[in-house]
């Protein structure tokens, strides 16, 4: 009786064939991860970006704040805007231009805290909001480089995410 096996060949195609197939797949598999962090930052800022809107349109201002994270109480006057926080909220009591009576809730606040930054390390990291009476900016930290920090960022003048760049500023 004699055996037949594979000869070195067909196993040196077959070899060269896995190999070809995973110089294909591992690089597309490396940026996968970076797109799916880049797309939460998207949704993300445009979840917040929707609020900001719509709360402009009952206050006729923005939230007024200085750089600060969005999900922490270093920022509470901003996560009391946006919640519907009426013990903490600078603007969000009264009666909007609509007549609606506040403290009117734009996002809640367990969506708002859950809002962290895919790109950090860091526990608890979150977005970073500035805003002024006529405009805003929501910034994410990506990574560190030789020269600073990276950035993606939004602002009400721009639809879509920007970036990643060095810091980008609030408009006046």
């Amino acid at each position: 009786m004699k055996r037949r096996g594979f000869t070195l060949i067909e196993l040196m195609v077959v070899i060269a064939i896995i190999i070809i197939l995973a110089a294909i797949a591992i690089p597309n598999y490396l940026t996968m991860t970076a797109r799916a962090k880049k797309s939460r930052v998207a949704s993300d800022f445009a979840a917040i970006a929707t609020a900001l809107e719509t709360y402009r349109t009952d206050w006729n201002t923005y939230p007024v704040k200085a750089a600060a994270s969005i999900m922490t109480n270093a920022s509470a006057t901003f996560f009391a805007e946006i919640t519907g926080d009426a013990t903490n909220a600078v603007k969000n009591t009264g009666t909007t231009a609509a007549g609606d009576a506040a403290p009117i809730q734009y996002m809640a606040p367990n969506i708002v805290t859950s809002m962290i930054n895919p790109y950090s390390n860091v526990s608890g990291d979150a977005y970073q909001y500035s805003g002024n009476a006529n405009h805003w900016l929501l910034t994410a930290t990506t990574v560190a480089s030789g020269s600073g920090n990276v950035f993606l960022s939004r602002t009400d003048a721009t639809p879509t995410l920007a970036g990643p760049s060095a810091v980008p500023t609030l408009t006046p």
